[in-house]
């Protein structure tokens, strides 16, 4: 696939973040299905964690157009572009970062990487985080976000190219002891096929969290803070407890054998 980044960063310098913004550069579409370029291509060769979601939102579209433009005032070099909206804005933003951070906190993950906080790995120890997405540009379905099943994605053809061509050749070239933390079921179902096509060792998933939106109680039910009975009638969580429940448990099992195994190799002297 080709390089979009020349004509998003040409559009910005142009008309600022609106610019882009109002007009994505188009990468693909595919009747109902669309794909636009956000900057994606950054990569930590020293990673040890990787977090996996499905595309970026429109949050992180606005986001990623603001930093670029930020950065581009300030001159910044492309490669500079492409990481600080991986640290920046990937998995960002203040409907998505303070869930996640606590999520990886509470089961005990920043620990595995000699970390005592999650928060660090967006600061200065964000060599050991690699954010990657199934679909690295921005998915969209009639206007909205891509929120659709593996077998959904995979029956698109521009979204199976994406994910072949690009998260999964980006997925073999993370470190052999790199582990995998996938949010939500697509992310999940994305990462079990990279296993089954040889790209990944299975040891290497970690686990599922629910994607961590503010919004709605989904990520509070995960931890543990609202009881299923507590949930309202009407909210959608009550018909997702038993995927949850199964995801939390399977996580702490996993995070478990990994202390009692000891740390990865290669985490310390990655940190260091």
């Amino acid at each position: 696939m080709t390089s979009y980044i020349e004509e998003y960063c040409a559009r910005i310098r142009r008309g600022g973040a609106p610019a882009v913004i109002a007009q994505p550069v188009v990468v693909d579409s595919e009747g109902a299905y669309r794909m636009s370029y956000v900057p994606f291509e950054h990569t930590n060769a020293t990673a040890r964690l990787v977090l996996v979601s499905l595309t970026p939102g429109h949050m992180h579209v606005r986001l990623a157009a603001q930093t670029t433009e930020t950065l581009l005032r300030s001159h910044a070099a492309e490669r500079v572009i492409e990481c600080e909206n991986k640290r920046q804005v990937e998995l960002g933003g203040p409907l998505v970062r303070p869930n996640l951070v606590r999520m990886l906190d509470h089961f005990g993950i920043p620990a595995l990487l000699g970390l005592h906080g999650a928060s660090a790995l967006w600061e200065e120890s964000f060599h050991l985080l690699q954010p990657l997405a199934l679909l690295p540009h921005a998915a969209t379905r009639r206007g909205l976000a891509f929120d659709g099943s593996f077998e959904e994605m995979m029956s698109v053809t521009i979204y199976r190219h994406a994910y072949q061509q690009l998260f999964l050749d980006r997925l073999a070239r993370i470190h052999p002891e790199a582990v995998c933390i996938a949010f939500g079921r697509t992310a999940w179902a994305g990462l079990g096929h990279a296993v089954e096509q040889g790209v990944l060792k299975r040891e290497q998933l970690l686990g599922m969290m629910p994607v961590p939106a503010r919004a709605g109680s989904m990520v509070r039910y995960f931890l543990g803070q609202i009881a299923p009975e507590a949930l309202s009638p009407n909210d959608p969580v009550r018909h997702r407890t038993a995927w949850l429940d199964g995801a939390r448990q399977e996580l702490i099992e996993a995070v478990r054998r990994r202390r009692q195994d000891g740390a990865p190799r290669g985490i310390a002297s990655a940190a260091a």
